[in-house]
């Protein structure tokens, strides 16, 4: 017994306290006990000037401050009850929690330790958070503060606890309710631990299918490596899940987890000051498109200014600012390594990615990293078939037909009607319908050059709607 309440098994073990699950006058609870007298003065304090549905209840507590006494959250950690949740329960969950973090805020306190251990979930399905002892007042830095895995890349690096910390933190959780896996993962935990100062992690639609894209965009600005890149408040993030979770799932981008990793970590470099060139090469349709809008959007959140396509002295100039650059690039004409030679001796904060159908030598002997993307593989066609809404049993016949490039994949099962397409592109797929033609007969036709006829093409190639020869020189519209 402690005071009027009989212990009947541990519920959790910390490096400061033991929290057991007790009956009392009331029922059952939760019963905090600290390792050394004293230790739960300040938990006790902060619980007392907080009052939310989403915080768990202060009932008792000793006012030496050796034990307290919180109601009791059944249904244990959030992460367990959440994996066989619909992702409109979970929304709804995260949204609730966010609450309470609001209310944290408005009191003046930064919890500085969100993670699924702290957030358990009562009988009603609701969030509890709990675990305040390492709540303090907003800017007050505790050694480098959260959980492995859990921890903002400022606190990390032994910054203050701020609002935008547990912003990070709330964005953590929601990315492991909805993968149920946390945002970095690997078998090594101190490469774990340390992820969040060097990459990025991928959209939570890359491991769930039914994740919108909504969804998708606010769970990465709660992960943005830079603090003011994140949402303003926790109250803003809750009205931003309830209007997110409900809308379609989208095609994600899957696999080539490789390739997507290293953009993530030349854009994290590049934030942090330093300058990366990037090659992204292979034939049509093989995710060169998809990976650089995907990482571009990554800089679009991170405030990184982006710099237009254009000659390279004008690109060149833009990048001299000062300020922190992404530029992408079509390497395609032969007279272009000239000029990216340039931008790559440049002195600038930049990322710059470059298209090309071809690993570009020169510019690899001057430091130009050359990512060719992988094939997908079967097992991740089948998630692109699931996500989509198609019947499973066609992954196999896909990923055969398509021999594993993403943009064939897309085209299959994701396919766009011509009538929506802008008046070149729907002319450009009339000229072929009537069998295939060379990419220079086909130009002088539209009378355009052979350079803006592949611009205009490619994306339809990337989609399925154009078919482009081994060799790059003979378009067909695919029967």
């Amino acid at each position: 017994m402690i005071d009027d309440y009989a212990r009947l098994r541990v519920l959790g073990r910390g490096t400061s306290a033991h929290v057991w699950l007790a009956e009392g006058p009331a029922g059952r609870v939760a019963l905090k006990v600290a390792h050394q007298p004293g230790h739960l003065r300040h938990e006790i304090a902060v619980l007392r000037r907080v009052s939310h549905p989403a915080i768990a209840r202060l009932l008792d507590a000793d006012e030496g401050g050796d034990w307290l006494v919180l109601e009791h959250a059944e249904l244990g950690q959030c992460d367990e009850w959440g994996v066989d949740q619909p992702v409109p329960v979970l929304v709804e969950f995260c949204a609730k929690l966010a609450d309470g973090v609001a209310h944290l805020h408005a009191a003046g306190l930064v919890h500085d330790d969100l993670k699924p251990a702290n957030v358990l979930v009562g009988v009603d399905g609701a969030p509890r958070l709990v675990d305040l002892g390492s709540a303090r007042e907003g800017g007050n830095p505790v050694g480098t503060g959260g959980t492995p895995g859990y921890s903002a890349p400022e606190r990390l690096r032994s910054a203050p606890a701020t609002v935008a910390t547990d912003l990070w933190g709330l964005g953590a959780l929601v990315y492991t309710l909805l993968a149920n896996r946390p945002p970095f993962v690997g078998e090594d935990p101190a490469a774990v631990q340390w992820a969040p100062l060097a990459t990025l992690p991928e959209p939570p639609s890359s491991t769930r299918a039914d994740v919108s894209e909504a969804l998708d965009e606010l769970v990465l600005r709660l992960l943005a490596h830079r603090p003011d890149a994140r949402p303003t408040s926790a109250r803003a993030v809750a009205a931003a899940l309830r209007a997110s979770g409900g809308g379609p799932a989208h095609a994600p981008i899957v696999g080539m987890t490789r390739v997507r990793d290293q953009l993530r970590r030349a854009l994290v470099d590049v934030l942090g000051g330093g300058r990366s060139m990037i090659v992204l090469y292979g034939p049509e349709g093989c995710g060169r498109r998809a990976l650089i809008r995907e990482i571009m959007q990554a800089a679009r959140r991170e405030g990184v200014r982006i710099v237009q396509a254009g000659d390279a002295d004008s690109i060149a100039r833009e990048l001299s600012t000062g300020e922190c650059c992404a530029v992408a690039m079509d390497g395609a004409a032969a007279s272009s390594e000239a000029a990216l030679m340039r931008l790559l001796m440049a002195p600038a904060c930049a990322l710059v990615l470059v298209r090309s159908d071809r690993p570009l030598r020169s510019l690899a002997r001057r430091g130009a990293r050359q990512l060719q993307p992988p094939r997908l593989a079967n097992q991740e066609v089948s998630f692109l078939v699931r996500s989509l809404g198609h019947d499973e049993r066609r992954a196999e016949a896909v990923w055969r037909r398509t021999a594993g490039f993403p943009g064939a994949v897309q085209g299959i099962l994701n396919p766009v009607a011509v009538s929506t397409l802008a008046a070149p592109m729907q002319a450009a797929i009339e000229h072929l319908r009537s069998g295939a033609l060379s990419v220079s007969t086909l130009a002088q036709r539209m009378q355009l050059g052979e350079h803006a006829l592949l611009d205009l093409v490619e994306p339809m190639i990337d989609r399925g709607l154009v078919a482009a020869s081994a060799d790059g020189a003979w378009l067909s519209v695919p029967r």
